[in-house]
């Protein structure tokens, strides 16, 4: 046996992180390691439209318990994507799609108008869904905990295409993606 370290370090051998007191799920884990450079750049150009499909989950509303569909983002060209994956998160276009969605073919597919809404877990409020029938907010850290399991179960972002087709000017967001810090 060999009586040098180990140069090897992998994930399993890091301590846990302790749970904070009265959390409800652990802390979220810090990188290990800082990314060098920053992610590449979409391809948008500035005025241009990209095209791109709107994609939702399902869920029960909290406050009046009816069947409602929540936006999460939207797939895209995967080289519009800074990931490659060809979705866009609702953060990152949630302007865009207020600007480029009807309201009526939302109501059509169980979803509530997409707009500017207080919260009292954000300060100055934020663009988010809301239920078609009592218009309770749908909160965006519970739509991208669906996402998260959604994908964790399997499921692939083509299957939140909800076959509404939509043309966005994504300039503010492909500031917002190509702003690194």
């Amino acid at each position: 046996m060999d009586p040098r370290p180990s140069a090897h370090l992998s994930l399993a051998s890091a301590p846990a992180a302790p749970f904070a007191p009265g959390s409800r799920r652990p802390p979220a884990p810090r990188p290990l390691f800082r990314r060098s450079s920053p992610p590449p750049a979409p391809s948008f150009a500035p005025g241009e439209l990209t095209r791109a499909r709107v994609a939702a989950v399902t869920d029960e509303c909290w406050c009046c318990r009816t069947r409602v569909r929540a936006i999460v983002g939207v797939l895209v060209d995967p080289s519009a994507s800074p990931d490659g994956s060809g979705f866009l998160s609702l953060t990152e276009v949630d302007e865009a799609l207020v600007a480029a969605l009807d309201p009526r073919s939302l109501a059509g597919r169980r979803i509530g108008q997409l707009r500017h809404r207080e919260s009292p877990g954000v300060a100055g409020g934020y663009i988010a869904n809301g239920c078609p029938e009592c218009d309770a907010l749908i909160g965006r850290f519970h739509i991208e905990d669906l996402l998260t399991e959604h994908r964790h179960n399997g499921g692939s972002y083509g299957q939140l295409d909800i076959g509404i087709a939509v043309e966005l000017r994504l300039d503010a967001a492909a500031q917002r993606l190509t702003s690194w810090g």
